[in-house]
């Protein structure tokens, strides 16, 4: 009877020298494309490949990478093995601590669907699995047929590819542009009609003021006036829907392509380029990422406006989720020498069951805009438990900073859509004027409330009160 091998290799590669991190990293962005993962995921498995082949560089000189495919159970699996033949990782539960930053092992863990690391003194073994989409096991010559594609790939240049890619946004950015001055001149038609509107008013006041003496002469044409504006606000609803659904199809073709950009500009920054040609791809891609959070921004917006964003539950921590944000403004908030603290009240150290996904879109945006608008001092995030029962806990998390601070009329306007306080401000520092009105609209549909307290000068407090589920021990 012959045994089934559980692995499929599809590619070994071994990393002696610091070029073959570079390489290291492009195959795994290639061999997870042959593989069928989408743009985000190629990023997250090449960045884990490049922090364990970069340990195993660092500790052991090198070592041996290799990928396959586990397809003789379900879920199939995409396995990653960094093995190195070193003095072992002695402090390696200090490496793996959830409570320090998402660095290095650290943060490649949380890249994957699973992470382990066999460590002894004679060597060293990461495993990383990453869980493939259901289908039939892989033959050997579908095996063949990727390793054929894998070499086509490499002898591609990533510059045609970015240059191909650059192409395609432009199109797309013409075509949104010629649907624009279609919405240009539907909105010139409503705000005509809102003029309309205005004078019909006017005279309706006028009217009333001989009711009594025209009542029968007018009543035909107030009959008349109310089909007419029943028809423009019926034409106006859906105009706007029309809209929402616009912006929601465009942003999300525009996703594919800036996916496409930012993954091949990014291999690109890590080839061996010259200054010049370096830092041009480096504005290359900040300027993709920055156009990608905007893009989102936009989808996220025209899905809520018409509801059709859907919460997705899971189990998280809130202190995890609140190292996560810190470390993602950590750059931002070093570059202007601001300090950023969290804390997290020990009654809410338990873990919780809703969507992590939403509530870090939340504080992040929340935080992102607190370090933004301070110019010195310091940024403290805090959870605090206000109430709790059987079925649910009460939790208020606060954003304090020392920032310009906002006027009191302004604040009325600070949740409302493409709303920016101050157009000064806005030329500094940039922003749609959606991030506000999407936290607004996620709070509320997990049965929250959202609000500001500010002063001009001193500073400002955003807060966030929502429920979240304990889950039982």
């Amino acid at each position: 009877m012959t045994t089934r091998n559980p692995e499929k290799v599809i590619l070994s590669l071994s990393v002696r020298l610091e070029l073959d991190l570079v390489l290291a990293r492009k195959r795994a962005r290639q061999v997870a494309l042959l593989l069928g993962f989408d743009a985000a995921d190629q990023t997250r498995i090449s960045t884990a490949v490049s922090e364990i082949a970069r340990n195993a560089f660092v500790h052991a000189g090198g070592g041996k990478l290799e990928f396959s495919i586990q397809d003789s159970k379900l879920p199939y699996t995409f396995l990653i093995k960094m093995s190195d033949s070193g003095p072992g990782i002695a402090n390696l539960e200090e490496v793996l601590d959830t409570r320090q930053p998402a660095s290095g092992l650290r943060g490649a863990s949380k890249l994957v669907d699973k992470f382990t690391v066999d460590s002894t003194s004679s060597g060293t073994t990461v495993t990383l699995e990453k869980k493939l989409a259901p289908r039939l096991p892989f033959t050997g010559s579908e095996l063949d047929g990727i390793a054929n594609s894998l070499t086509k790939l490499i002898s591609a240049n990533p510059t045609d590819e970015v240059y191909q890619q650059n192409q395609e946004l432009l199109q797309a950015l013409e075509q949104v542009s010629a649907v624009k001055a279609q919405l240009d001149l539907v909105n010139a038609e409503l705000q005509q009609s809102n003029n309309e509107l205005t004078t019909l008013n006017k005279e309706m006041n006028d009217w009333n003021k001989t009711l009594e003496e025209k009542v029968n002469e007018r009543t035909s044409e107030l009959q008349q006036m109310n089909v007419y504006l029943s028809a423009a606000r019926d034409e106006a609803i859906i105009a706007n829907e029309l809209k929402s659904q616009f912006v929601a199809n465009v942003s999300h073709e525009l996703r594919t392509p800036l996916a496409g950009i930012l993954g091949l500009t990014e291999i690109l920054v890590n080839e061996d380029l010259n200054g010049d040609s370096k830092e041009m791809a480096e504005h290359i891609l900040k300027s993709g990422q920055h156009l990608l959070s905007i893009v989102n921004d936009l989808l996220d917006f025209s899905k809520l406006s018409v509801g059709k964003s859907e919460l997705s539950e899971n189990e998280f921590y809130l202190s995890s989720l609140f190292d996560e944000v810190v470390q993602s403004v950590y750059a931002q908030a070093k570059k202007k020498d601001i300090t950023v603290t969290d804390s997290v009240a020990p009654e809410l150290s338990d873990c919780f069951w809703g969507d992590s996904q939403r509530l870090k879109q939340i504080v992040l945006n929340l935080v992102h805009n607190a370090v933004k608008f301070t110019e010195k001092g310091n940024v403290s995030l805090k959870a605090a438990c206000l109430s709790q029962d059987n079925q649910a806990t009460r939790v208020c998390i606060e954003i304090l900073d020392h920032g310009i601070g906002i006027s009191e009329s302004n604040q009325t306007m600070l949740f409302q859509p493409f709303v920016q306080i101050d157009g000064s401000t806005t030329r500094k520092h940039g922003g749609t004027g959606l991030g506000l009105a999407i936290s607004k609209k996620l709070v509320e549909q997990m049965n929250g409330t959202i609000g500001c307290e500010s002063k001009v000068g001193v500073g400002s407090r955003f807060y966030v009160e929502l429920p979240l589920t304990k889950l039982k021990k």
